[in-house]
Formats: C-alpha cells, sequence, structure tokens
C-alpha cells in the first residue's frame, strides 16, 4: 500500500475516489429471510414453467393439450419468477403477498403431493413477507424522523 493510499483510507476516501462513509440515509440490510423467500419464489416460478412445459408436451402428444390453460400458466411462472426478483430489491410486496397466498390457496386444494408441496412453500413466503413488511416500506425520510440530527 502506498503512502498516498494510506493517506485517503485515513481521510475517508475509497481506492474508487468516493466517500468511505455513506452520506444520508442507508436502507437497512435485506433480512435473510426476505432471501429465502424471494428464493422460494424464483424457484417456484421455474418449477411451474418447466412443469407447464412437460405437461404441455404429454398432452400435445396425445392431442388433449389446451394452449389457453398452458398459457395462463406460463404466464404465472413467469410471473412468480419476475415477483422474486421484485421481492429482493424491495419492491411489489403487496403485489407478491396477494398472488402467492392465491396461488398457496390454490396448489394446497388441489390435493396432489406437488400441490401442496408448492402451496406449502407459497404460505412460507407469505408468512415471511407479512413478518418483514416494514423493511419493504422503509423510506429515507422513516430514517431522518427516527435518527437524531448529528
Amino acid at each position: 500500500v502506498s503512502e498516498r493510499q494510506r493517506e485517503r483510507r485515513e481521510r475517508g476516501i475509497t481506492p474508487a475516489g468516493l466517500p468511505a462513509e455513506p452520506t444520508g440515509p442507508v436502507r437497512p440490510p435485506r433480512p435473510v429471510a426476505v432471501e429465502l423467500a424471494s428464493a422460494m419464489m424464483v424457484v417456484s416460478g421455474l418449477m411451474s414453467i418447466l412443469t407447464t412445459i412437460e405437461a404441455t408436451a404429454s398432452l400435445a402428444a396425445r392431442d388433449q393439450a389446451s394452449m389457453g390453460i398452458a398459457a395462463l400458466s406460463l404466464a404465472l411462472g413467469i410471473g412468480f419468477v419476475i415477483l422474486g426478483f421484485l421481492v429482493r430489491r424491495g419492491s411489489a410486496w403487496l403485489v407478491a403477498v396477494n398472488v402467492a397466498a392465491v396461488a398457496g390457496f390454490l396448489e394446497l386444494t388441489s390435493g396432489s403431493a406437488q400441490g401442496i408441496l408448492f402451496g406449502a412453500l407459497d404460505v412460507a413466503v407469505v408468512l415471511i413477507l407479512m413478518r418483514h413488511r416494514p423493511w419493504f416500506h422503509w423510506s429515507p425520510d422513516d430514517e431522518q424522523e427516527t435518527t437524531p440530527p448529528a
């Protein structure tokens, strides 16, 4: 480490020339449970997409495929993946809770082992998102109101 780099580090400047300490309010770190819920939504959506493709191909071979239902199922899978990434970013909380709750209800009432598994995962996502609701509703204004001036 050169002398200049050492001096800059002591003054609080990073190697990129930015201040080491952020100026202004900083969002609290993402809870691990929110990361888990996001991952469950993405994996569930991807599995839904793969199952839809497999089921549609199987039914198409017997000339029994319903392209409307297949398209709807594919759109739901893609929607779950997108919602998973939005939840990870800290947005779309209300939409994600509602979609996961409805999907969980429908999957749990299917009676199949796969439906019960994915329904239980959706219920877990709803519970996690409800538990960590304040993290999603954080705003810089909240931080300034609760932090005393320095």
